[in-house]
């Protein structure tokens, strides 16, 4: 398990390093410069600024410079506020961003699991056809005509949750809905499918033979190897609930990492924008490195067949 570990690790470095080299290429060869469109300075302040960030130096030396500062989780500091930092910038947004995208997938994860497993034993049923006409909604309907139709209807005509704002636990629960039903979705379809393949395994048969109860089968046989394929797309799934808030964000007014995305993007602010894409980047990798390592503990068969490859 050890060797696993250290192999997933040292291959998620790579994947950070090569992310960060990329990165540093494509802002360097995006057209014009951060001071272009600043009609109100002048060509020496210009010179000036470019001397402070260290534009006027050769390539090569800043992105030594650059990878160093990224090793030391310095992203550098923003074009368009040159008083503040791209962590502090991140470090300010970020946990409503975060703790919106926990809130949606903590819903995705309970309520598409449960459709999905009730789906799968009532299969040809009622509830099964509910459960998936629900999952059609869910992957037919996007966050960004969910989120303002429940804001509208839920908050502005009906007053039952508050329409946006960012305050107390009520606050949370129309943006994770909006944010969680397409995963949620994607989770019930999964684990319904899934689950009906392991119910025709032989393996359950013979449980069923020795007369064990439909709930221990289902618990203890069914559903922990039915799990599998879904634990392998959530690292993913939480990284994308995550940066998917852009627009969940503007229409409940929630003061996230969204508006840095546009504003940042409108102002060629490359050091925000950068640091935004290593700092995703990066989520994203350590995410699935920690899903590689749970699917190993779970399934011991993964981190053996990948240590022979």
């Amino acid at each position: 398990m050890l060797r696993y570990v250290l192999r997933r690790f040292f291959y998620m470095l790579v994947t950070i390093w090569l992310i960060v080299t990329v990165t540093f290429v494509m802002m360097h060869n995006l057209p014009g410069d951060p001071f272009e469109n600043s009609e109100r300075m002048t060509e020496q302040q210009k010179t000036i600024l470019k001397q402070q960030y260290g534009l006027d130096k050769p390539l090569w030396e800043q992105y030594v410079q650059y990878l160093g500062d990224v090793a030391k989780g310095d992203l550098g500091v923003s074009f368009a506020f040159p008083t503040r930092k791209v962590t502090e910038i991140i470090a300010q947004g970020f946990p409503n961003s975060l703790e919106l995208g926990i809130w949606s997938i903590s819903l995705a994860v309970i309520f598409g699991l449960t459709l999905g497993i009730l789906a799968s034993l009532n299969h040809g049923k009622a509830l099964d056809y509910i459960a998936m006409f629900t999952a059609v909604l869910g992957v037919s309907i996007p966050s960004f005509v969910l989120a303002p139709l429940l804001s509208y209807f839920v908050g502005v005509k009906l007053e039952w949750l508050p329409a946006g704002l960012w305050y107390g636990p009520e606050h949370r629960i129309l943006p994770s809905i909006a944010l969680s039903f397409y995963t949620l979705a994607i989770v019930a379809r999964m684990m319904r499918t899934s689950m009906l393949d392991v119910l025709h395994q032989d393996y359950i048969k013979t449980a069923k033979s020795k007369g064990l109860s439909q709930f221990s089968i289902v618990l203890k046989h069914t559903v922990r190897n039915a799990i599998l394929p879904v634990v392998t797309i959530l690292g993913p799934i939480f990284v994308n609930i995550i940066t998917g808030t852009l627009v969940v964000e503007q229409v409940f007014s929630i003061p996230g990492l969204g508006k840095h995305f546009v504003q940042s993007v409108y102002s060629n602010d490359y050091t925000m924008i950068a640091g935004l894409t290593i700092f995703y980047s990066v989520i994203l990798i350590v995410i699935m490195f920690l899903t590689d390592i749970v699917y190993g503990i779970i399934d011991p068969r993964i981190r053996l067949a990948k240590g022979r490859g």
